[in-house]
């Protein structure tokens, strides 16, 4: 062997924590990037039956304390993200629409802007604070078609006539059917694994160890795993890593706080999720998602670590995406010998 090695056996090792899968059971929150959410968001039908007028109540639990002067509740066949394109559903009729009840921040009448798909509640301005609020309503034609989901956008404005941005929003869903009445969430998701190797949808993953087997100081010891992740979540989802560098009792081996090359002969840790050549490990993030890798950790051929720092992050919601971890190891001559190890743990987290 060329070089110099270290007199005892040192292998190292590091753990992953197997495939990890995360369901929020909670209600699907969207809208503008500035905009609060409203929460404990619900709408009630009286009749789920098409063409039927019937009444629709809603209750959601404002956000934001501050002026309140309108409110808008725009029905549509696509999707319930509010300050997004509507598409109107077919049959369904606002127009005879009445506000018959209202509690929490009341006041309200009907705009005379509403239209078939859209009604505005308006007020003047007046400070609202963070509370639960009521409105139902009766006269509202069911949209025409059975078996087809309504999503209800909900947006609360600081002025009167909803043309200012949003404060507070979110979104609900109603279906209709034959002759049931229903209440209806749409949940959102965060989807994760870990593994040496994982699938691209996180169906699966395989394997959970890491041995490098004997260090050297004249070449580095290289490895990787992979994560891949998904979510439905307006905001997106970071991941972040955890634990520590590698460690034999009290032995350490550095780990690299900023980025650095692979020195052979230096001791040294670190890792990133690029396609590298020095050492020849990795490869690239692929997928359709919109996760994208931290600076720090997008750097070929230049490698760290930092407990607690994010590796990837998506504002926006994501399809999957899979990452690749490249590990590098080096030591020098006066590594003390041992059995080095450490255990990974890849955190991901969304907001909902």
């Amino acid at each position: 062997m060329k070089g110099t090695s270290i007199s005892r056996s040192t292998r190292i090792l590091i753990a992953l924590p197997a495939l990890l899968m995360v369901v929020v059971p909670a209600l699907l929150m969207a809208g503008e990037v500035s905009a609060a959410y409203l929460s404990n968001r619900s709408v009630t039908i009286g009749t789920s039956i098409p063409d039927a007028t019937t009444t629709h109540g809603f209750r959601f639990t404002i956000a934001t304390a501050g002026l309140l002067g309108s409110i808008e509740l725009e029905y549509c066949s696509n999707d319930p993200f509010p300050g997004t394109p509507c598409v109107a559903p077919a049959g369904l009729s606002l127009s005879s629409a009445v506000l018959n009840g209202q509690s929490g921040e009341v006041g309200f009448t009907v705009d005379g802007a509403s239209t078939a798909n859209k009604l505005i509640l308006t007020r003047p301005a007046t400070p609202a604070i963070a509370q639960a609020a009521t409105y139902n309503f009766s006269g509202v034609i069911n949209p025409s078609a059975a078996n087809t989901s309504t999503y209800v956008r909900i947006s609360t404005f600081a002025s009167s006539d909803a043309s200012d941005p949003r404060t507070d929003t979110g979104g609900v869903i109603f279906s209709t059917s034959s002759g049931l009445g229903t209440l209806a969430y749409v949940p959102p998701y965060l989807t994760f694994c870990v593994g040496i190797t994982v699938s691209a949808n996180c169906s699966a993953s395989g394997g959970s160890g890491i041995n490098f087997g004997e260090l050297s100081t004249s070449e580095p010891r290289f490895a990787s795993s992979q994560f891949a992740g998904s979510t439905n979540d307006p905001t997106g989802y970071s991941a972040s890593i955890l634990g520590t560098t590698m460690t034999s009792g009290n032995n350490v081996i550095p780990a690299s706080g900023s980025p650095v090359t692979s020195r052979a002969g230096t001791s040294q840790f670190g890792l990133n999720l690029r396609a590298n050549t020095s050492p020849p490990i990795g490869q690239n993030p692929f997928g359709s998602g919109t996760a994208t890798v931290q600076p720090s950790y997008n750097q070929a051929n230049q490698f760290m670590f930092l407990p607690g720092s994010k590796l990837v992050s998506s504002p926006l919601p994501s399809n999957f995406n899979t990452f690749t971890v490249s590990y590098v190891v080096n030591v020098s001559s006066s590594q003390p010998p041992g059995v080095y190890s450490t255990t990974a743990t890849f955190l991901a987290t969304a907001a909902f």
